[in-house]
């Protein structure tokens, strides 16, 4: 055999009659309608060298060349370089007798051809005879064929149905991606497996038959259900056709089609049917179905009692159920309806059989058949003859209320159990700023202070649970962004079935009295303190003397292993003298030596008594002050206010160091002293309670230091607000005046 070329078939040897095949191949590709022109030739040889002695045909021609060009020219002066001819021409298997045949293209145009051996009187060949023909359009075949093919292919592979063949025993041929889909299998998995394996076992005699029966040439389409390779269980459609092949049942072709949610789909609307002719036979309303002429097709058993007619009475009828005065608007809506447009909710009044008019709310909707034809309408009656009667009594009452609910300074709202505001009373406008209409409309839940929303809910879940009143206190941001205290008494209102209708509320504004309870709540405490202070320090100081003289008196004496516990007592005792100190401040009157006095420098004199303290713990200071901060205050007394608040901030940090910040700000009339630290934090639930007596965040404080912070600021005529963010740090900030007159004793 010869190795292959470029756009060259593998050519063949063959030992038969080279020229015999040649022509009964040529008959046949002419039979075949394939052949166009064909072309002979005859090659010697001479020594080493191969030329053409004759070459005749049409295929010259399309070839581009002359029978001139070829005739007593060599191999090399006629075909292209690596040509297929040219190298079966010139080898040797050619010149030792072989017959060989072969494709080839020549300028473009395929053909086929072949050589045979001329042999002389000796019995050696002599000469090559050569033979050609064009096969273009078979070429052209071939390459549509496989293009259909692919189509094919492509349509099987990308159909969204499964396709797939069975042999006549049932096994699996061919499968396309969607079959591999329905049934959760591999290709390599069904092919050559029999198809009965994925059928459900109740329904294989069944599809058993059907194979049977398009095995015998029938095309059958039925319903069944196959089992996934995970277990469940797929709705599908199949249809089996059998492919004849000479008249005869070669193999079954079959289409597999998912109806799973098709049949879900079909079971739902089924349901959808039942429910809702179940729906309009027990309807509370009157339900009636009209033609285009206005006659009564059908109507629910609630129609009957309406109107005292049987429906039967009037099917195929005009219902005589409209009044004189209404008959004219009537048919002016009648027409809108039948054009597709729909009323909703009609309040106009019926007759009934024996002659009564009753309130209606009635809803007219147009009827379309499949294709959007409108073929007749719907109406819907509801009785609202007691709903009417009612609305007048309740509109006189309302009335009433009305006058009262829009003078009164008491808040009143009116909301569902689902929290929708139906009513807001004026009074709003002037306790919190906002329009009634506004709040009527706006969520409630954002303007309620964090921390007393759970407690507001809560407090609603129980009078809807209860049924009871309800008495609750809770802040709410007015239009200024201020809160507001409200006491607030909620009552519920029941319907005729005992069920929570609504929630009534009427609040009242009481911040100013809390302001003065808490005022009153903190005086008494100071008052307590102050005489708790003056009454007791000189009696513990006393005692406390001799018992620190005679402490360190001990300690002098004392062996080494008992100086631990002197250092102790001796530090316990300083503790009591301090905390005594402290009442001691809490008695005393309000400052005295009140004098301009340069805030500055009181800062940098309580920074030097503690930069010591801080630089033990890795804490740096940081002075941000203007240069000259002149204030009327007693100098002794700020100093302490300093000092315990940088106290405070470096306990804070003593574990991990940092960085605190004092900075002074000065404005037209007042200063603002800042201590910014990078400590510990205080929690935000805890912030509201420092400075109350006794409460404080430290192992060991006694909550009394910022109290006496609070009261001396306080007494300067200033304010201390603080801002701090758990394990961040914390801002104190002192707010003082520029110019202040010291109060009298």
């Amino acid at each position: 055999m010869y190795p292959l070329y470029p756009n060259t078939s593998i050519y063949q040897q063959n030992n038969g009659n080279s020229e015999d095949y040649i022509l009964r191949r040529a008959e046949e590709l002419e039979t075949e309608d394939h052949i166009q022109d064909s072309m002979t030739f005859t090659v010697e040889k001479s020594k080493s060298t191969y030329r053409f002695v004759n070459c005749q045909g049409n295929l010259l021609r399309k070839f581009g060349c002359q029978q001139s060009d070829i005739e007593g020219k060599d191999l090399e002066e006629c075909l292209p370089t690596n040509h297929t001819l040219k190298k079966i021409l010139s080898s040797v298997s050619a010149w030792e007798g072989k017959t060989i045949t072969y494709e080839e293209q020549w300028n473009g145009i395929p053909f086929l051809g072949a050589v045979t051996p001329i042999y002389g009187e000796e019995g050696k060949v002599k000469q090559l005879q050569g033979f050609c023909v064009d096969i273009s359009k078979k070429k052209e075949t071939e390459n549509q064929l496989k293009e259909r093919e692919y189509y094919f292919r492509t349509l099987f592979k990308y159909h969204p149905d499964g396709i797939f063949t069975l042999n006549k025993e049932g096994k699996f041929l061919f499968v396309n991606p969607a079959v591999l889909s329905i049934c959760g299998y591999t290709e390599n998995e069904l092919i050559s497996s029999c198809f009965i394996q994925l059928s459900a076992p109740e329904e294989r005699e069944k599809v058993k038959d059907f194979f049977d029966q398009t095995r015998d040439g029938k095309i059958l389409d039925f319903e069944t259900t196959v089992f996934h390779k995970d277990g469940h269980p797929v709705k599908v459609q199949v249809t089996n056709i059998p492919i004849i092949v000479d008249d005869e049942v070669h193999s079954i072709y079959g289409i597999i089609h998912d109806i799973t949610q098709q049949k879900k789909s079909e079971k739902e609307l089924h349901l959808l049917k039942d429910r809702l002719a179940s729906m309009i036979h027990h309807s509370a309303d009157s339900i009636a179905i009209f033609d285009m002429d206005d006659q009564l097709v059908n109507a629910n058993p609630t129609f009957e009692s309406f109107y005292g007619w049987k429906a039967g009475e009037l099917i195929g009828k005009k219902v005589p159920y409209i009044p004189e005065e209404y008959k004219d608007e009537y048919g002016q809506i009648l027409k809108e309806v039948k054009k597709g447009n729909k009323f909703t909710s009609i309040e106009t009044t019926r007759i009934t059989k024996d002659g009564s008019n009753f309130y209606a709310s009635v809803t007219l909707s147009p009827l379309e058949d499949e294709e959007g034809n409108i073929i007749g309408y719907s109406a819907i009656t509801r009785d609202i003859n007691k709903q009417k009667i009612a609305q007048e009594a309740l509109r006189k009452q309302n009335e009433h209320y009305r006058i009262i609910t829009e003078h009164t300074m008491d808040l009143i709202n009116v909301f569902r159990p689902n929290g929708q505001i139906l009513y807001s009373s004026p009074s709003h406008k002037m306790i919190l700023g906002y329009n009634a209409g506004g709040f009527k409309d706006m969520e409630w839940t954002k303007v309620i202070h964090p921390e007393d929303l759970g407690a507001v809910i809560q407090s609603i879940v129980n009078m809807k649970q209860t049924k009871d009143s309800s008495k609750i206190e809770f802040r709410v941001k007015n239009a200024d962004g201020n809160w507001v205290v409200l006491e607030c008494y909620g009552t519920v209102v029941l319907n005729q079935k005992n069920e929570v209708e609504s929630f009534v509320t009427i609040s009242r504004d009481i911040t100013e009295r809390k302001q003065t309870e808490d005022f009153l709540r903190k005086s008494e405490k100071l008052a307590v303190l102050g005489e708790l202070a003056a009454g007791i320090a000189h009696e513990i100081r006393n005692p406390l003397t001799s018992l620190k003289g005679f402490t360190h008196l001990l300690k002098a004496n004392a062996a080494d292993e008992n100086l631990e516990y002197y250092d102790i007592m001796l530090s316990e005792l300083e503790r009591i003298n301090t905390i005594v100190g402290e009442f001691m401040m809490l008695a005393k009157p309000q400052p005295r030596n009140v004098k301009p006095n340069d805030i500055s420098k009181i800062l940098k004199e309580a920074t030097s008594l503690l930069e010591a303290q801080a630089n033990l713990y890795n804490i740096q200071l940081l002075l941000d002050f203007d240069s000259v901060l002149i204030v009327n205050c007693e100098a002794d007394q700020m100093k302490q206010v300093f000092i315990n608040l940088m106290k405070n901030a470096i306990e804070s940090m003593e574990s991990s160091g940092g960085l605190l910040v004092i900075r002074t700000i000065s404005y037209k009339d007042s200063v603002t002293i800042s201590f910014i630290d990078e400590g510990c934090g205080i929690p935000e639930e805890k912030l509201s309670n420092v400075g109350e007596p006794f409460y404080t965040t430290k192992e060991k404080g006694t909550g009394l230091g910022m109290m006496i912070c609070n009261k001396i600021i306080e007494n300067h005529h200033g304010s201390i607000s603080i801002e701090s963010e758990l394990d961040k740090g914390t801002k104190v900030t002192i707010t003082l005046p520029l110019s202040l007159k010291a109060e009298s004793p």
